[in-house]
């Protein structure tokens, strides 16, 4: 029976490493990369996204940032959300939309120095049609998730991340099996042959990197099969899903108010943080969606903090916060920042690095030792 399973695991573990391999190596040196996505993106685009930070100056009020940009936008623009400075030398973005008359969206980003409320220029972010006409780091996002192949065959990235989280635990048992004292098992006999140098260092590696391996690959497929994971978690913990923000009630009797007046309104919900975000309306029932950010939240390019608001009453139509989440709630809360290392802080990003070569170093030291296996074969026969 134990030879079975032997012969099992490692036929499953040698056929996904050879044929998805090189695979998963590139989506691990893309990770790795993304890893810095915002600071490669500014450094990129740094007359855009980057501005000086006068010593003792404080940003400019953000109605007269919105207001800087919106004179920077097409007439029938949709405007989409305004992004407040990630650090002091960055700059605020506002986004939006412009549909062709073929019903193709293009979505722009405008940026604005938040000291002078002054706009450093522009930019297309995402257009669906023409995935190389977007920023690299987009281009390089895409390809993370999707091999850009659209997002509707994520999928087939989340069936490559099932079968790595398969063989992380297949080389794992394989171990095991070999070496019950694992403490010789966890050595590189580095005066042997090169055979045993190179078997020695994949079972090392694959050793150390597993539990690591397994969290990236199970975070990731988690969040590509979104529906499938919140069906099973509430098997366990209540999961509400994306949350209803409302709509807005169109009123002959009320002026749509000022972004200054959401952002009021929001205050008195969540009397900490800073602003984030603020989604604004782009349509008769759009509604002000204002986020806010603790320090402590473990997620950095988003926030959950959240307040929806009718753009005319101002009357508050929806609350989220993390304080109130269910533990499943918590667990989609906390997804993306673990896979992105983005929980760790700035230890997360060079630590998120190192586990990107992973599979590259794995798919190497594992393509020399079948090779040898081969070669050592031929001799016999």
């Amino acid at each position: 029976m134990k030879r079975i399973a032997h012969n099992f695991f490692y036929n499953a573990h040698k056929i996904i490493g050879l044929f998805l391999g090189l695979v998963f190596v590139l989506i691990g040196l893309s990770g790795s990369i993304l890893a810095f996505r915002e600071d490669i993106d500014e450094r990129l685009n740094y007359s855009l996204m980057r501005v000086a930070s006068p010593p003792n100056a404080s940003f400019k009020i953000i109605s007269e940032i919105y207001s800087s940009a919106i004179q920077a936008i097409p007439k029938d623009a949709k405007v989409e959300r305004l992004m407040m400075p990630r650090h002091k030398n960055a700059a605020a973005i506002l986004t939006y939309i412009v549909e062709t008359d073929d019903l193709d969206s293009f979505f722009y980003e405008v940026f604005i120095n938040p000291y002078t409320a002054k706009v450093t220029g522009q930019r297309l972010k995402i257009h669906g049609e023409d995935q190389f006409s977007q920023p690299i780091i987009q281009i390089l996002m895409a390809f993370h998730w999707t091999l850009l192949l659209g997002a509707n065959n994520a999928y087939l990235i989340g069936f490559i991340g099932i079968f790595f989280f398969f063989s992380a635990f297949a080389g794992l048992y394989l171990w095991w099996l070999k070496n019950k004292n694992w403490r010789l098992g966890l050595t590189v006999k580095w005066q042997a042959s090169s055979e045993r140098i190179t078997y020695d260092l994949h079972k090392n590696i694959g050793f150390y990197g597993a539990a690591f391996l397994i969290i990236m690959t199970a975070t990731g497929a988690a969040m590509i099969f979104k529906p499938v994971t919140q069906k099973v978690t509430s098997l366990f913990s209540t999961v509400s899903g994306e949350p209803n923000f409302g709509k807005s009630k169109p009123s002959a009797q009320h002026e749509p108010i000022h972004i200054t007046q959401a952002i009021v309104i929001a205050n008195r919900v969540f009397k900490d943080g800073k602003i984030f975000s603020i989604s604004l309306p782009n349509s008769p029932t759009g509604v002000f969606i204002v986020g806010k950010m603790l320090d402590s939240e473990p997620n950095k390019s988003r926030t959950y903090r959240n307040v929806s608001i009718d753009q005319y009453s101002g009357e508050i139509l929806q609350i989220q916060d993390p304080d109130n989440f269910t533990a499943g709630e918590k667990l989609f809360e906390w997804l993306f920042p673990v896979h992105t290392g983005e929980i760790f802080g700035e230890y997360g990003r060079p630590v998120l690095l190192l586990i990107g070569l992973l599979p590259l170093a794995l798919f190497t030291t594992g393509l020399m030792r079948w090779r040898q296996k081969r070669h050592s074969r031929k001799i016999r026969s």
